[in-house]
């Protein structure tokens, strides 16, 4: 990725925003950093072609639209737009349930369980 990457964080935590906001500060790479507190408000931004983002951190259970169903839209739009955009799925949960359904979603580039290390993000950034 290159410098001055925009970073998409879409999670109702607001603990979890918070570290992300911490740890992204503390890696050497600098970001713009986005959050969303659901996967409605992301999609929304998303429809704004000059605010695309480089990478897309997103959480599994939220309200309104979880991540399941911001995945199932977001593979709806143009895919010139969003094929170089890279996401994650990002969980607490260590389910195998989750990270098998991972794999059915071509778009879906890994899945990270919470909470996410510094180390990880550097890798992301890479």
């Amino acid at each position: 990725m290159t410098e001055g990457n925009v970073i998409f964080i879409v999670d109702d935590d607001p603990i979890h925003r918070l570290l992300m906001d911490k740890l992204f500060a503390r890696q050497p790479k600098p970001c713009k950093l986005y959050f969303f507190e659901n996967g409605q408000k992301a999609l929304e931004a998303l429809k704004e072609p000059s605010a695309l983002p480089d990478l897309i951190l997103l959480d599994i259970e939220m309200p309104v639209m979880n991540g399941w169903q911001f995945m199932d839209a977001f593979s709806q739009l143009d895919p010139a737009l969003i094929d170089p955009i890279p996401v994650y799925m990002v969980s607490s949960s260590f389910s195998d349930v989750d990270q098998d359904r991972v794999k059915r979603y071509p778009r879906i580039r890994g899945y990270i369980v919470k909470p996410i290390r510094i180390e990880k993000i550097i890798e992301l950034l890479e």
